[in-house]
């Protein structure tokens, strides 16, 4: 193989490889700034909570909560910007990595092609391109040698390209090199930012915390109430779960309609629409610490989402509302039907469905309760297929 051949085709594998390189990085790339504008929405949505709770004089357990959640969010914000910076690092040791390898490339090509004009130059002295040809023994002989002049300096020419190229591609790995340092540094000064923001909302929930511990014995009894209120809430659902049970005699027997709506839920798991528009979850699925009470713990049968006043609640997906209910101390609960699924709403207020009636995806069923007292709005979601609890969190986007 010629030396020639063997250039182009390293040039072919570099560039291969550079380029199935690419998508990678820019999609990596892609998702850390989807997650950290994720992230810095869900903060300015705590800041909008936080700033309607505050009009009450009054520290309250769901203001903690809220400066807890915004804490939890920064800190995540703040692993983010960490990924982010690891993630162009890496790309900058790449990107260097590649400009060592054209600058050698190019070191290379230029010696090689010092050679060839050298060469070619002590070859010319007093040789004379037409009786080199004209020489020739035979006309076949004569044609391979005008063939081989032609060759000779078409190599030259594209050697000389192929530093131009190599040249060109440099300083492009040079610029992009150049605009990742920029924007490494531009990611550090955020993180100090972001950093200082930590340090005094943590200050803010150490204050909170000290100007609630004067209402403990009354939090404690909020606490039993509550448990009362969450008790009857699923002792509600759970009854409703058993009668649609045995109203559409299990899953076997449902109708293709029914069948084909499950099957279109279950692939949206991860991607539905939140039900409100501003709003961050404030209590999980699952076993929850007491933000205020060392050693106490709640369980959820769902998620709590903390939004802003008049938040208007929609349903997840296309349904039939099976249920409206009154709890005290939970307010109206919508239970919406998907095929095999069941989607709960509760703590609601201006209901707009009725049951029996087909439910649209984003058709907004009613209000979440504003508690006056403490300033708060919070919605209650549960999620089931038939009477298993499924986690809300993992299926919105």
């Amino acid at each position: 193989m010629s030396f020639h051949s063997k250039i182009f085709i390293f040039s072919l594998l570099f560039l291969s490889v550079v380029a199935s390189s690419q998508p990678l990085y820019s999609q990596s790339k892609e998702e850390l700034k989807e997650k950290i504008e994720s992230k810095r929405n869900e903060i300015k949505n705590a800041n909008k909570i936080l700033d309607e709770t505050q009009e009450s004089k009054q520290s309250t357990l769901h203001q903690l909560t809220i400066l807890k959640k915004r804490v939890s969010l920064r800190n995540e914000l703040l692993e983010q910007l960490d990924k982010q910076v690891s993630n162009i690092e890496e790309r900058i040791e790449e990107h260097q990595n590649q400009i060592n390898k054209l600058q050698d490339k190019i070191e290379r090509l230029k010696k090689s092609y010092e050679r060839i004009i050298y060469n070619a130059y002590l070859n010319n002295k007093g040789f004379n391109k037409l009786m080199f040809i004209l020489s020739a023994e035979s006309f076949n002989q004569a044609y391979k040698r005008f063939k081989y002049l032609n060759q000779l300096a078409k190599y030259r020419k594209d050697q000389a390209q192929q530093i131009q190229i190599q040249k060109e591609k440099l300083e492009l790995k040079i610029q992009e090199l150049k605009h990742l340092r920029s924007e490494k540094e531009e990611i550090r000064t955020q993180k100090i930012d972001e950093k200082q923001k930590l340090k005094q909302e943590e200050v803010q929930v150490k204050q909170q915390i000290h100007s609630l511990r004067r209402k403990e014995s009354q939090i404690r009894e909020e606490i039993q109430q509550n448990r009362k209120t969450v008790a009857q809430l699923e002792k509600e659902i759970e009854k409703i779960i058993e009668e649609e049970r045995k109203r559409t005699k299990r899953w076997e027997n449902l109708s293709a309609k029914h069948k084909e709506l499950t099957n279109a839920f279950a692939s949206k798991k991860g991607k539905f629409d939140w039900p409100i528009k501003d709003g961050v979850i404030t209590s999980e699925f699952g076993e929850n610490a007491h933000p205020l009470l060392q050693g106490i713990k709640t369980f959820n049968n769902g998620i709590d989402i903390s939004t802003t006043n008049n938040s208007k609640v929609r349903c997840l997906f296309d349904g039939i509302a099976r249920k409206v209910v009154s709890i005290p101390g939970a307010n109206l609960t919508v239970i919406v039907r998907h095929g095999n699924y069941l989607t709960v709403y509760s703590n609601l207020v201006d209901v707009n469905v009725r049951p029996g009636e087909q439910v649209a995806k984003g058709e907004i069923i009613g209000e979440v309760y504003r508690d006056k007292s403490s300033n708060e709005n919070i919605l209650h979601l549960e999620l089931y297929r038939e009477n298993e609890r499924l986690d809300p969190e993992e299926w919105l986007n």
